[in-house]
């Protein structure tokens, strides 16, 4: 029996036994997969932390690369400038500068517009009794289409600066060519606005309306609201003839104006009976006589094609005399 109990536990033991071996087993598998899961996992978060590091290695590296390149760009750009700068040191305004313009037209008004002279009549008055040489060149009735423009070309060409006395009627009609005379600097006075002596001289104020007239037209078409010439040439000069007694009247009331004028001591007879550029200057060098200091009286009508064939030669003239060419700028500056 005691046997029998041996056998029964022997039994126990060779079934029981086997039982807890499969539980220690299977602990173990469970144990090995989770380490291996746990493996695959660190194996993975290891292979996204280091692909990571390198997109980000890569992305900040473009970044300096793009950040290298701007600056070289800029570099680039500031080396061009300072080439550019340093190219034009001798004008600061070259190229497209934006303010050229600007600055351009600040300047001729800053040079070319008259300033008001009290003493501007007496002289206007001293240049005939001058004993310098010194020609003011001068040109009346103008603009005109086809004249005015070619006589600026020669002006141009020999660098002589003149004035002209012009009609607020042709002003009107070619506001450009006033521009043109006004921006090469040339000084723009003034010689009424219709040049019809009927109506010009019906009364002293019907003269100064006349100037006032032409003024405006001056104005306008240079775009100087404030503008002044301070300066008027009678039609037909401001003295004698049929109108003798307005002209009196009118230069007093000028005079109470500041507004100063002048005649010529010179002429070439373009507005009378001298068709030819032989026949301007023989007249020119008659009236000239011996006078040093001259005031000479010219037309720019489109009809004064004689005038502008002899200029050239007059001014030559006068150069080769030692002759200094002047306008109205030296008095109204």
């Amino acid at each position: 029996m005691l046997y029998g109990m041996d056998d029964e536990d022997e039994y126990k033991d060779e079934y029981i036994y086997p039982i807890k071996q499969e539980k220690k087993l299977n602990i173990k598998k469970v144990v090995l997969f989770v380490a291996i899961i746990l493996c695959a996992i660190l194996i993975i978060y290891i292979s996204f932390k280091v692909s990571y590091s390198i997109l980000n290695k890569n992305s900040n590296t473009q970044e300096n690369i793009a950040s290298q390149s701007q600056n070289s760009n800029s570099e680039q750009k500031i080396t061009t400038k300072k080439d550019k700068k340093k190219k034009n040191s001798t004008n600061v305004y070259e190229g497209n500068h934006i303010q050229i313009a600007l600055h351009d037209i600040e300047k001729i008004k800053t040079k070319f517009v008259p300033q008001p002279n009290e003493n501007a009549k007496q002289l206007i008055k001293d240049i005939y009794y001058s004993e310098e040489k010194q020609v003011y060149l001068t040109f009346d009735d103008g603009p005109s289409k086809d004249i005015t423009p070619q006589i600026l070309d020669v002006l141009k060409a020999n660098d002589v600066k003149a004035t002209f006395f012009v009609l607020g009627a042709r002003v009107d009609l070619y506001p450009d060519i006033l521009k043109r005379e006004y921006e090469e600097g040339h000084y723009i006075a003034n010689h009424g606005y219709s040049h019809q002596y009927s109506k010009v001289y019906e009364s002293k104020d019907t003269t100064f309306q006349e100037y006032v007239e032409c003024e405006n037209s001056i104005r306008n078409a240079l775009g100087i609201p404030d503008y002044n010439t301070y300066l008027f040439r009678f039609p037909g000069g401001s003295n004698g003839g049929r109108y003798s007694a307005v002209k009196s009247e009118a230069r007093e009331l000028f005079d109470s104006y500041g507004v100063a004028y002048t005649n010529w001591n010179c002429l070439t007879g373009d507005a009378e009976n001298k068709k030819t550029k032989e026949a301007c200057i023989q007249e020119m060098l008659n009236t000239k006589g011996n006078q040093n200091s001259i005031i000479l009286l010219m037309h720019d009508a489109n009809d004064k094609q004689q005038t502008l064939d002899a200029l050239p030669e007059i001014i030559q003239y006068f150069r080769n005399e030692g002759y200094t060419f002047k306008n109205f700028y030296e008095i109204f500056k």
